[in-house]
């Protein structure tokens, strides 16, 4: 499956704050119990201004957005969203898939951070061999490691 990325651009932002909204209402009320609208808006504008936000094309269509950021000795998989539409089509294992390929190139390890109550993500990222390092009330902190080259940690 080819998934491209290209930068977000301006005329992307509608897009992907309905993107935002529509994966994380239902998620966000399981996990805290309420949508807070403005809470929402405000998480989303504070990404939109500080982070470097890749938009997902499949086919020339957008299909979901993506955020790494590259910390001292580490990736750090901040976002990713798929669009409702297209999810369990593989496009997320793919573009996680290529991000573990470049980090184990580069033996760095992968961390990121997903809401307890987003159960799908938790089972795609065990399976993806990430494991859990660190809990909190709302979200788990998961990391995959370099045991020697190719290999990943247990």
């Amino acid at each position: 499956m080819q998934i491209h990325r290209r930068p977000a651009q301006n005329s992307d932002y509608d897009w992907l704050l309905r993107l935002h909204h529509t994966v994380y209402r239902k998620l966000i009320i399981r996990e805290f119990g309420y949508w807070d609208e403005n809470e929402e808006f405000e998480l989303f504008t504070e990404a939109w201004q500080t982070q470097q936000i890749q938009i997902l094309l499949r086919d020339g269509q957008r299909v979901g957005m993506l955020m790494i950021l590259e910390e001292t000795g580490r990736l750090w998989l901040d976002e990713i969203q798929i669009d409702p539409q297209f999810q369990n089509q593989g496009i997320g294992t793919a573009v996680i898939e290529e991000l573990i390929a470049t980090a184990r190139d580069r033996q760095l390890p992968v961390h990121l951070r997903v809401l307890r109550a987003n159960r799908g993500a938790h089972r795609l990222y065990r399976r993806l061999g990430f494991r859990r390092i660190e809990e909190a009330k709302h979200h788990i902190v998961m990391e995959l490691t370099w045991a020697a080259p190719g290999i990943a940690a247990e």
